[in-house]
């Protein structure tokens, strides 16, 4: 689908909805869509919480605060409860992300990261580097650059329309930097 220019009848004045108000009244964020549409439990799900509204490197800012949950939350350490988490915004994230995507007539638009915060937290799965910062680091900066790169079958699902679409390409992603990862860190304990 092709994005269509929106206004933004909300930064000349006109009221909307409270939350979508208290969502803009950030001054990180520069709107590029019309929100006022989009449902706020869909919105408040696909943005994880609003951070998707970040005008810069918004995936990014997404995997950063799924890292920084993971580093700082104990319970998050966890693997059945990450694999929970993961699961459950991965089943509410593919249909938050289509009402999005078809409220803002835009495929993939940028505000949606719940797929980089399944993306990071599937990269950051291990048996042997739980809570190591280190280990969060390399999950962090190679799940960047595999979400990047899109390998097979990531590019697949990138070009698949839909929720599901949005959140398998990032998963896809997540699972390659989780190997990547765990051989990182293989390679730095056995040889440095």
């Amino acid at each position: 689908m092709i994005e269509r220019p929106k206004t933004d009848q909300h930064a000349s004045g006109s009221s909307g909805p409270d939350w979508l108000v208290k969502a803009r009244s950030r001054l990180w964020y520069k709107p590029k869509h019309d929100l006022s549409k989009v449902p706020a439990w869909a919105l408040v799900i696909s943005t994880f919480g609003f951070v998707g509204l970040s005008p810069i490197a918004s995936g990014t800012m997404g995997s950063a605060v799924a890292a920084l949950l993971y580093y700082y939350i104990p319970a998050l350490q966890v693997n059945l409860t990450l694999a929970i988490c993961t699961l459950v915004l991965l089943v509410i994230g593919i249909v938050a992300s289509n009402v999005v995507e078809q409220k803002l007539k835009v495929n993939d638009p940028s505000i949606i990261v719940a797929d980089e915060v399944i993306g990071q937290w599937i990269a950051l799965l291990t048996l042997s580097y739980s809570g190591n910062l280190l280990f969060v680091i390399v999950a962090f900066v190679l799940f960047r650059l595999f979400d990047i790169i899109k390998l097979y079958p990531a590019s697949f699902f990138e070009r698949r329309p839909g929720g599901a679409g949005v959140m398998l390409d990032d998963a896809v992603a997540g699972i390659y930097a989780n190997i990547s990862a765990h051989l990182v860190m293989w390679i730095i304990y056995r040889f440095v």
